[in-house]
């Protein structure tokens, strides 16, 4: 993880825009973009925004194709209305990125962080676009258990039975959550507080955005969907056996010889 530390924007503008372009500056120095801060910063957008810390996205083309970040930054010595100044929001943040990536689970990996005496800043990304930056050293425990020895057959059919009543179990609760969240945003949507999701221009919150750059990784589900499309398919073709069975002529026990 790299440290770095930028020249602050003049103080002539609020300390919103102060912000922002310092999340710019700090931006463009850590991935060497050649675009000015200024022009950086008319495609920072916001997600979240308070008194003393605010989180901006955006998505550039790179070497490893298009790649999403986020931008967390702080005042760190405002005291927001939560009662934590920027200080303690930012050391929070920071701690729980950096666990995220030593105990490979999901959410958005910070790839530099950075602060001065009155400002913090953390990039952060997908875990597949901080695995292609770091050029596979960000690669995660669970990616790297996954290429260990595999079970005897034994032991492959006692977690098939296993994990498939927990997959089944998971699945259930993730379908009453998605039905949740569609609900809530078409009451939105009704309510005229978002332009509608077939649009693609939802207002994400924080846990929608790092639920969107979880799914945007193509490592986060993969193994996901194979599964499903596994379980689909020998259902398919265990349902279409049977059928061919039931419609087969079967001998008359009570006919003559």
């Amino acid at each position: 993880m790299m440290d770095w530390r930028y020249q602050e924007p003049g103080h002539d503008q609020d300390s919103g825009e102060l912000l922002r372009q310092g999340a710019a500056a700090f931006l463009g120095q850590v991935l060497g973009l050649s675009d000015q801060p200024d022009h950086l910063a008319t495609d920072l957008s916001p997600i979240k925004r308070d008194s003393n810390a605010s989180i901006y996205t955006i998505q550039l083309e790179s070497s490893v194709g298009p790649a999403a970040f986020l931008v967390y930054a702080y005042q760190l010595r405002e005291r927001g209305g939560d009662g934590h100044t920027g200080r303690e929001l930012f050391d929070s943040g920071l701690e729980t990125l950096q666990q995220s990536a030593r105990h490979a689970t999901p959410g958005p990996r910070a790839v530099a962080h950075a602060e001065t005496d009155d400002y913090g800043y953390i990039l952060a990304t997908t875990p597949g676009t901080f695995r292609a930056l770091t050029e596979g050293q960000g690669t995660d425990v669970s990616v790297a258990a996954a290429r260990a020895e595999g079970p005897t057959i034994e032991e492959s059919f006692r977690v098939r039975e296993e994990t498939a009543g927990e997959l089944l179990t998971t699945l259930k609760i993730a379908n009453t959550h998605a039905t949740a969240w569609l609900a809530a945003v078409h009451a939105r949507d009704e309510a005229g507080g978002d332009a509608s999701q077939e649009a693609g221009s939802i207002e994400f919150n924080p846990n929608e955005t790092e639920l969107a750059l979880f799914l945007l990784d193509n490592e986060s589900i993969g193994n996901l969907l194979r599964a499903l499309n596994v379980l689909v398919s020998a259902a398919q073709t265990q349902a279409s056996s049977a059928l061919r069975d039931d419609h087969e002529p079967h001998a008359d026990l009570d006919a003559p010889i």
